[in-house]
């Protein structure tokens, strides 16, 4: 039996001995697009998704070591500072239309669609977490970047009809935590 990873509590593992910068850039490389893709699609500017990668980063760095699984650290850290800059740049924008400034409406500046939108996100957080390292993968590779069966077949060096298995198992087990009432809806 697998052991389950625990995704609230895992962090950078300890490293032994200095930081090497090339090894360091060597690991987060393949990384970059993805995680630059998410941010943008959660900011919706190229500028503000560069800051939100460049603090996971930075964040990465000073934590003193690689965590285990690199990709979904990463890609959390990323959804986290990123939806932390929309939050901010809401209130910003809500306080500058209060004294006076020009504030363009938004589809996302309804505070209890947002607080819902979050549960939405932390229940998914959860049911991804639940799911096997192997289900979680096929999951993100599909449904976060993208990518199609084939892509994610080679990407994972498994048969395309094992992709197709693990990502119906995987929505499967999300469908079951919807109407156990872990999804509310949004």
């Amino acid at each position: 039996m697998r052991k389950r990873h625990d995704w609230k509590t895992s962090g950078p593992r300890e490293r032994s001995g200095p930081l090497d910068l090339a090894s360091f850039e060597e690991q987060i490389r393949p990384h970059l697009p993805a995680l630059k893709a998410t941010a943008r699609r959660i900011l919706g500017d190229d500028d503000a998704a560069s800051d939100a990668v460049q603090e996971a980063l930075i964040a990465l760095w000073q934590s003193g070591g690689v965590p285990e699984h690199l990709r979904p650290w990463l890609l959390r850290t990323v959804l986290h500072r990123s939806l932390h800059a929309r939050r901010s740049r809401q209130r910003r924008a809500f306080w500058e239309g209060r004294g006076g400034a020009a504030v363009l409406p938004c589809a996302m500046c309804d505070p209890e669609r947002e607080v819902e939108i979050g549960d939405l996100i932390d229940a998914l957080d959860d049911a991804l977490g639940a799911l096997s390292p192997d289900h979680r993968a096929v999951m993100v590779l599909r449904n976060v970047e993208g990518l199609d069966y084939r892509e994610i077949s080679d990407r994972l060096n498994v048969p395309i009809g094992t992709v197709r298995s693990r990502l119906n198992r995987a929505r499967e087990h999300i469908r079951a935590y919807a109407a156990l009432g872990g999804l509310g809806r949004a």
